[in-house]
């Protein structure tokens, strides 16, 4: 009698145990990837094959790369706890002896495809020799799983998936199981008798069998979830292969195997992995020694970051605090759903801090430009600051993104803003994120340059005068007062004003002007005038019946940084020294006594 302890995932438990009626999605027939026995590519793609993406090309999201394991030193299982369904934590492994050539893994790897929403894992390995008969299987880890001293680092977690395969009678039958690591099987629960197992039963302390063993040679008619096939005769390498006997850069009959996986229609959703591992010699048999193996990172779920930023109003900005705002995507590129754990953002490379205005929001409706609208599309208007602000507008916010469980293919919007005196600054943000499962995803993060924000630095000077006449005894002598106002025009608070005049009649010398206060406020604000007296004594009196005296001023002012204006010069420290002329004022002065000339009455031009 069957025992089904502590079942969970009954949805998915009954998609695989309704696997005769035929796989909406056959694995070998997705016009994704070929599944022919090679690993050359037999027409344009799509679809695509090993030597596809080992190019660099292809349609895969994840790709573990072309992982080597017969590279001057084997790698193979040692010790009685190297068995499939012990914990990760007692698996050993060392270098020598190499294992039997018919179970010598020279190279492994796997490919992550979704194909219609569905996610579709395309596995494979290459054997140092031929055997004809051979058992593989492979380990897709939602745990990050390494090597670490003679042992493993990483742990099994409930959903593990663990593809058996077996090739028969020269390779040309190749009979597939799928189980999944599953914590409340033991082994008490394991059917007994001889009767063959069936999805849902216990294999094995851990495991539960999700496809039960049976014949899946890729190729033939049927909706199959999964699959395998070998090579029946000598097919190119598309890499490094040297094999035990025969021609270099050419797989031997029986040395290169390929095989795929639906794994939404296996398991009713698709799934996170962060690594993988191919092993040899004990497939199917759950207390045997496992011989070699490959083990590399296949981080199937991913999270994409985009960020942009922008000056929504410059109204309450100044130098010294501008506030910026940021708007961007947290996007799920790969297959299983996610949950966005963290944002971290960073101003032109400093410590990076969580932004308290932090806001996400499930993106709305956009303008399609043809006054209408569209849904939000990731792919397109994540980089969009536009988009990204009618999505946010029309959107509904989600609260703690970590609780919201992001499909496939979709998008959460973020928004927040940031104070800084840097100008234009280039910013980062990180993003974290977990696998809905609970799998490890690696942060991403992305980088933009805020708008450069400029304050107008200017200012006016205006200059009256008065000629007037002081009795110094026998003589008379001419008095220039001057006085005016000087005004800021521009947005920022100018210091360190002074002012000088530079009259026509008083030869190499400058007139020291006091003003009532050496800062000015930004324009429209209280203290943005300032006024200023001061006198001099011509030392030479014009001629003529006006008496003409003439002279203007100049004003000087500092600037502070992230400020310019037309008479601004930029300095070492960031700040500018501003410049203004006044109008040019004239005072006359008219003849006295009777005298048509100025310069021949009884004037003094000194005191």
């Amino acid at each position: 009698m069957r025992s089904y302890k502590g079942l969970k995932r009954t949805t998915a438990l009954a998609i695989a145990l309704g696997l005769a009626a035929g796989s909406a999605l056959a694995v070998h027939d997705t016009s994704t990837f070929e599944l022919e026995g090679n690993a050359v590519q037999d027409s344009t793609p799509p679809p695509d094959d090993w030597a596809t993406l080992y190019g660099g090309g292809g349609a895969a999201t994840v790709f573990t790369g072309i992982v080597k394991d017969k590279n001057g030193a084997d790698d193979i299982f040692t010790g009685g706890g190297s068995k499939t369904p012990n914990l990760i934590a007692d698996w050993q492994w060392k270098t020598s002896p190499p294992p039997p050539d018919k179970n010598n893994i020279t190279n492994a790897y796997a490919a992550n495809y979704v194909v219609a929403g569905e996610q579709v894992i395309y596995f494979g390995a290459d054997l140092f020799a031929d055997n004809g008969d051979a058992e593989l299987a492979f380990w897709f880890f939602q745990d990050d799983v390494q090597k670490s001293g003679s042992g493993f680092i990483g742990e099994h977690m409930d959903g593990d998936v663990y593809v058996a395969v077996k090739f028969s009678n020269g390779g040309t039958q190749s009979d597939i199981a799928v189980y999944e690591w599953w914590e409340m099987c033991d082994k008490q629960d394991v059917p007994g008798g001889n009767a063959p197992l069936i999805a849902g039963d216990c294999a094995a302390d851990n495991i539960r069998v999700v496809i039960p063993l049976g014949p899946a040679t890729c190729g033939f008619a049927g909706g199959d979830q999964a699959c395998a096939i070998t090579n029946g005769s000598e097919e190119t390498a598309p890499w490094p292969y040297i094999p035990k006997s025969g021609t270099s850069g050419k797989f031997p009959p029986t040395t290169f195997f390929e095989g795929g996986i639906n794994i939404f229609d296996v398991f009713g959703e698709n799934k996170c992995f962060s690594s993988f591992m191919a092993s040899t010699g004990a497939s199917t048999s759950f207390t045997a020694t496992a011989k070699d193996f490959a083990l590399g990172d296949f981080n199937v779920c991913s999270v994409d970051v985009s960020k942009t930023c922008v000056n929504d109003s410059e109204a309450d900005d100044t130098p010294t605090a501008i506030t910026y705002n940021v708007r961007g995507c947290g996007y799920n590129d790969g297959g299983g759903a996610i949950n966005i754990s963290s944002l971290l953002n960073s101003i032109n490379g400093g410590a990076n801090y969580t932004p308290t205005d932090l806001t996400w929001y499930n993106p709305g409706m956009v303008d399609d430009g043809m006054g209408g609208t569209r849904p939000f599309n990731p792919t397109t208007d994540c980089n969009d600051p536009v988009k990204l602000a009618e999505a946010i507008a029309s959107g509904t916010g989600v609260g703690d993104p970590i609780s919201f469980d992001l499909a496939g293919g979709a998008a959460l919007v973020y928004e927040f803003s940031e104070t800084t005196a840097s100008n234009g600054p280039s910013d980062t943000v990180t993003i974290d994120a977990l696998g809905a499962d609970g799998s490890d995803i690696d942060e991403d993060t992305a980088s933009a340059t805020c708008p450069l924000r400029t304050f107008a630095a200017s200012f006016s000077v205006i200059k009256q005068c008065a000629a007037d006449l002081e009795d110094i005894g026998s003589n008379l002598a001419v008095k220039i007062n001057v006085n005016g106002s000087v005004c800021n025009t521009g947005e920022v608070t100018l210091t360190n004003l002074t002012l000088a005049d530079d009259p026509d009649m008083l030869t190499g010398v400058s007139v020291t002007l006091t003003p009532v206060s050496t800062t000015l406020a930004p324009s429209g604000q209280p203290g943005d005038c300032t006024t200023y007296t001061g006198s001099y004594y011509p030392d030479t009196i014009p001629a003529g019946d006006i008496c003409p005296f003439a002279d203007q001023v100049e004003a000087k002012a500092k600037a502070p940084i992230n400020s310019a204006g037309a008479g601004c010069t930029l300095l070492g420290d960031g700040t500018s020294e501003c410049k203004a002329d006044s109008n040019t004022a004239t005072c006359n002065l008219r003849a006295v006594n009777g005298d048509a000339d100025c310069s021949t009455g009884p004037l003094s031009p000194l005191p």
